[in-house]
């Protein structure tokens, strides 16, 4: 497997993160269309590829009382959360190793990492036995057959628009819409309920794919009371 943390350090990528996902206008509408409707005062909050924890930020401009843990699996981007947000809680994680994540919260995100990763699976297993109440999490979708394949679907790290460099790519993992249902009731076990919202869009500009349409998905899964 690629070490995909070397392409989330990239001073290009580490500095798109500076100015960018910190407030509540720079969440995407599909991620605010179920996040809004989950924010208590005294929550505690995962959030799985958490960069530069902006979503803590976010949040502080809707609550008053919360708990904020992030992970992710760039050090420089941990290094720059733990500067902005000294408050809140930040580990840096290996790929496919969650064991620094204990606990359980009211509810974990996991929003812009799972099609660009190979065990995004996992991911979304962790988030699940990591939540007490609610999972919000995000795919890439497509009407044809799903594509994980890195030589065919890819996403150049040029987030910045300053990487000549395309020699550091991630995976950009489309997944037939039908499957994707069927993926996040299989792995979320014992959801009371799972609702999801999403649009039609073009890939993000950097991405090669076979498709000039995708669907971006939105996923909220909820554990019994």
């Amino acid at each position: 497997m690629s070490n995909n943390a070397e392409s989330w350090n990239q001073p290009n990528v580490v500095s798109f993160f500076d100015t960018n996902r910190a407030t509540t206008s720079d969440i995407y509408p599909s991620e605010w269309f179920f996040l809004k409707e989950q924010l208590k005062e005294g929550m505690s909050i995962l959030d799985i590829g958490c960069a530069q924890g902006g979503f803590a930020g976010m949040i502080a401009e809707h609550l008053n009382d919360f708990t904020y843990t992030g992970v992710d699996i760039s050090e420089e981007m941990i290094s720059k959360a733990k500067e902005k947000y000294p408050q809140h809680n930040f580990h840096i994680v290996k790929e496919n190793d969650y064991s620094k994540v204990t606990g359980k919260y009211d509810v974990s995100l996991v929003l812009g990492i799972l099609h660009l990763h190979e065990t995004w699976r996992n991911t979304i297993q962790i988030a699940w036995n990591h939540t007490k109440s609610s999972l919000i999490l995000d795919l890439r979708e497509v009407f044809e057959e799903t594509v994980e394949d890195k030589k065919k679907s890819y996403f150049k790290m040029d987030i910045n628009g300053s990487n000549d460099d395309y020699s550091e790519v991630l995976p950009y993992n489309l997944i037939n819409s039908g499957e994707a249902l069927e993926i996040v009731n299989s792995i979320c076990t014992g959801a009371e309920k799972i609702s999801f919202y999403g649009y039609s869009q073009d890939p993000a500009k950097t991405a090669v794919t076979p498709t000039n349409k995708i669907f971006a998905s939105v996923y909220l899964a909820q554990k019994g009371r």
